[in-house]
């Protein structure tokens, strides 16, 4: 029976993309221009990831982005788009058992996950740490934040993400002993003053599957040097493009300048 509720968990946190095969990555990848990679984890995964790389004279400026539970790279291609135009990389890895990426999904396996694509954007890019901005996304927000307290990344962005997956879970399912059962528990909050670099939080104030609140109270916790609640914006929808990409690339380059000051 537990393990029956194992996998049950597993399959509700971590999802997938639908639809979403390693042929079609690797068909968008050429049209896109960007160079698929395979990053080894330290206990022995290989992560499928993309490298989106800028054309700019300066020193590099990267994004490492982390996606939704039920996402992939796919979904983030204007977002990805939008950064190249503002002389950002962009690099995106699959966790561990989403398309074209070995293993199987979990909590302590996504935070190693984000820690080897971490040592490939400043080992084998030759990044600098300063210089790269971590966004993370619903979940890739809970796995971003735990990354940002570890190294020392040029900038934190975490996109309609949760307080805590306890929190949010007692939300939904209020009548369930959430806090004993739930093995995946990705403490967001946890990390307020573990983090020291410049933050952006950003929320769909229409968001039906998790409530604005919960952004509000991490740039709370946080103290966000950038709030962005953008309205009328549901969870699946994109928030950081459009009229409100002006502020998202303005707290990008005051964190991560063009020209090092």
């Amino acid at each position: 029976m537990r393990s029956v509720f194992a996998q049950f968990q597993r399959r509700m946190v971590f999802p997938g993309p639908d639809g979403v095969s390693v042929s079609l990555l690797s068909e968008v990848a050429r049209k896109v221009g960007a160079t698929e990679v395979r990053i080894a984890t330290d206990d022995g995964e290989t992560l499928y990831g993309w490298h989106r790389s800028a054309v700019w004279s300066g020193p590099r400026r990267v994004v490492l982005y982390f996606h939704g539970n039920a996402s992939s790279l796919l979904a983030q291609i204007e977002l990805q788009n939008l950064l190249l135009s503002e002389g950002w990389d962009f690099v995106g890895i699959h966790y561990r058992g989403y398309p074209g990426s070995s293993g199987v999904p979990s909590e302590a396996g996504l935070h190693l996950d984000a820690e080897a694509a971490w040592r490939w954007v400043t080992e084998e890019l030759g990044a600098a740490s300063n210089r790269v901005a971590l966004h993370g996304r619903s979940l890739g927000g809970g796995v971003a934040v735990q990354l940002a307290a570890k190294v020392s990344p040029g900038a934190l962005v975490m996109e309609s993400t949760f307080t805590s997956l306890v929190d949010l879970a007692k939300e939904h399912y209020p009548f369930l002993p959430i806090g004993s059962l739930l093995r995946h528990r990705f403490t967001t909050r946890e990390f307020a003053k573990k983090v020291s670099c410049p933050v952006l939080v950003a929320h769909g104030r229409a968001d039906t599957l998790i409530d604005v609140h919960h952004g509000k109270e991490l740039a709370r916790l946080f103290r966000a040097d950038e709030y962005i609640e953008v309205p009328r914006m549901d969870h699946n929808d994109v928030l950081l493009v459009g009229t409100i990409a002006a502020r998202y690339l303005g707290f990008l380059e005051a964190a991560v300048p063009g020209t090092p000051q």
